[in-house]
């Protein structure tokens, strides 16, 4: 009985491996597409696999953007002769470097080049700059990053910085409200 049941279980042990070897030529389905939309996802390209366009963004008028319609930003404390990215590590979370890959619609091709980071990836740049998303934007045409800390500002087409326009002083009239860019009266001084 020994036998038979030894015999009985170095056969079910050789089908297995039979059947394991079988299954070791049959690929996965492909999932090549799903792999590349999350990478273009995650470095910011849009699935129409532009670069760099140009939207509006609110107050700053026409700003570059990814291929997905949002903003993209230079950082001061990044280096354009030559061009170099100093954020990294937790700052690239927050502010992800957009990829130097895709097509570039509204933008002087001229300006736009590329500059291979501390960890390989190459990242778009525009007149030198470096360029990124930044994690707080929202929607396409948002520009939540627009004068952050003082060192980030959303790009203009020509490759120039654009700063924030200032808040009116507190107390002043909006536009909303009647009252000038600078939130002084309707047609008059600035209210000094």
């Amino acid at each position: 009985m020994q036998a038979a049941s030894a015999r009985t279980g170095r056969l079910l042990a050789g089908g297995a491996l039979v059947l394991a070897a079988a299954g070791c030529g049959v690929e996965p389905p492909d999932q090549g597409d799903a792999e590349d939309e999350a990478l273009k996802e995650r470095a910011g390209l849009g699935e129409s696999g532009i670069a760099l366009t140009v939207r509006e963004a609110g107050d700053l008028g026409d700003v570059v953007a990814d291929g997905d319609g949002y903003t993209l930003y230079l950082f001061t404390q990044d280096g354009t002769e030559p061009p170099f990215s100093s954020c990294v590590a937790d700052c690239a979370e927050q502010w992800p470097p957009a990829p130097a890959d895709g097509e570039v619609e509204g933008v002087d091709e001229g300006l736009v080049g590329q500059v291979e980071r501390e960890d390989g990836e190459e990242q778009i740049t525009l007149g030198g700059a470096p360029l990124y998303r930044y994690a707080g934007d929202v929607e396409p045409g948002d520009a939540n990053g627009a004068g952050m800390d003082g060192a980030w500002f959303a790009v203009a087409p020509d490759g120039t910085r654009i700063d924030a326009p200032a808040p009116p002083p507190p107390g002043a009239p909006t536009r909303e409200e009647g009252g000038s860019e600078w939130g002084g009266e309707p047609g008059g001084s600035p209210g000094y």
